[in-house]
């Protein structure tokens, strides 16, 4: 089996998602097989004290890998990565590591050029009735 990828930026496009509602989504330009790296969630680290800070501005795009790692994924020191979208069956997944305080995305199965990239939020992400729906164009195959 071929060693898995590493690919960049350059290997994805930005565009409106296929799930209504979610704004945009991350769509792959190239094809990726199952454990390429998509890339690293990047963004602010802070600490668990600057979270709950209550002047601190909310987002969307919060990661927490540890109590003194948590990253906001958004502004100047975020990346691609921030515009992958929840499915119930994504075809890839996050692998979070508080030793080396990094969360890398891979892909889980394999990803076609142009297809949108997803991956489970998890279930305490939603709740029941914020969860959004996506168009047939969007589901993604069951194995």
């Amino acid at each position: 089996m071929p060693k898995p990828k590493k690919w960049t930026e350059a290997d994805f496009e930005v565009k409106t998602s296929s799930i209504k509602g979610a704004g945009q989504g991350l769509f792959a330009k190239i094809r990726l097989e199952p454990e390429d790296t998509i890339g690293y969630y990047t963004g602010e680290v802070i600490t668990e004290e600057e979270f709950h800070h209550p002047e601190r501005p909310f987002s969307a795009y919060v990661l927490w890998v540890c109590s003194n790692h948590i990253i906001v994924g958004e502004g100047p020191k975020a990346n691609y990565t921030r515009f992958i979208n929840h499915a119930d069956t994504p075809n890839a997944f996050l692998t979070v590591s508080s030793r080396w305080k990094s969360a890398r995305f891979e892909a889980l199965s394999v990803i076609e050029p142009g297809e949108e990239i997803f991956f489970d939020y998890g279930e305490d992400y939603w709740e029941k009735d914020e969860l959004p729906e996506a168009d047939e164009s969007s589901k993604l195959p069951t194995t």
